[in-house]
């Protein structure tokens, strides 16, 4: 069940940052993100996360524009990482 609740946390985080970077939705907020998809995660463990996750999605954008194999295969991977990291994250709480 853990792992469902992380994957849904994590969509809605992708989703939320797509939203306020792609879509001009300034109200989502890094707090509103938070305490609404991670409540246990202290605000100075959520920032270092956020910028990764905010990383992934600049990189994403430009993999929309060049279908390089080999870049997509290092999304997959810090995706995965991500997730890893979320895990622990989740366990720690």
């Amino acid at each position: 069940a853990g792992e469902v609740e992380s994957s849904k946390a994590l969509s809605g985080l992708l989703n939320g940052l797509a939203q306020n970077a792609f879509h001009g939705h300034s109200g989502i907020t890094e707090e509103l993100l938070r305490s609404q998809l991670y409540p246990e995660v202290p605000a100075e463990e959520f920032r270092p996360f956020l910028a990764k996750m905010r990383g992934i999605l600049k990189e994403s954008e430009f993999l929309c524009l060049e279908f390089d194999e080999v870049k997509v295969n290092q999304i997959l991977k810090k995706l995965s990482e991500v997730e890893d990291s979320i895990s622990t994250l989740m366990q720690a709480a």
